[in-house]
């Protein structure tokens, strides 16, 4: 009799750590979740500074321009300041790749180069998820894609982070069964268009 309230206090501490324990990884996911998400907004502001301090070099000279074009016009009668053609001409050359094109143009003459024909790895994961028809594991997923990816080095708690990124956008589902997560795409619904607007046209 003498031990079993000892027995009692110890299955009860082994409930609890058990309790913290699955608080402890849910609280994992939710920040690897988080840290993924703000690396991918990272990666944005980064490339927008760059396309800024582009335009920056690109407008710098065309501060001196109309000084210049203005005494130039004065002594000579025939020269005037840079217009805006020149101007946009400039930013162009500092932008390339916000040249207007047709799609028809850019598809004829852009020639695609080795970085441009890898998908990102969100996508990649993405796609990967459309083409199954039954929920995957983590393992699975990185198997894939290191399978379709083999220059590319995929650790397995990117991919996971990856597809926790999908969850917390509603992008995809995640199962749970025992210790064994899945996932799996999230099926979009089409909007229905309102009774009022078929009356409308009608």
């Amino acid at each position: 009799m003498s031990e079993s309230p000892g027995t009692e206090l110890a299955s009860e501490y082994s409930a609890r750590i058990a309790q913290d324990l699955e608080l402890n990884a849910e609280k994992q996911d939710r920040l690897a979740t988080e840290i993924a998400a703000l690396e991918e907004q990272l990666r944005a502001v980064r490339e927008n500074r760059v396309v800024l301090e582009r335009l920056q070099q690109a407008l710098a000279p065309q501060a001196t321009a109309p000084a210049a074009g203005s005494a130039t016009a004065s002594s000579s009668g025939t020269a005037g300041p840079a217009g805006p053609a020149e101007a946009t001409d400039a930013v162009e050359a500092a932008v390339p790749h916000q040249r207007t094109e047709s799609p028809a143009k850019r598809r004829a003459s852009a020639k695609p180069s080795p970085a441009q024909t890898k998908p990102s790895l969100v996508e990649a994961v993405h796609t990967y998820l459309a083409q199954q028809r039954e929920p995957v594991s983590v393992t699975d997923v990185a198997e894939a894609i290191r399978a379709a990816q083999p220059g590319r080095a995929i650790k397995t708690t990117v991919i996971r982070t990856t597809l926790e990124n999908l969850v917390a956008k509603n992008r995809a589902r995640r199962t749970k069964q025992g210790r064994a997560v899945s996932y799996t795409l999230k099926a979009s619904r089409e909007p229905q268009a309102p009774e009022a607007d078929a009356d409308a046209e009608a």
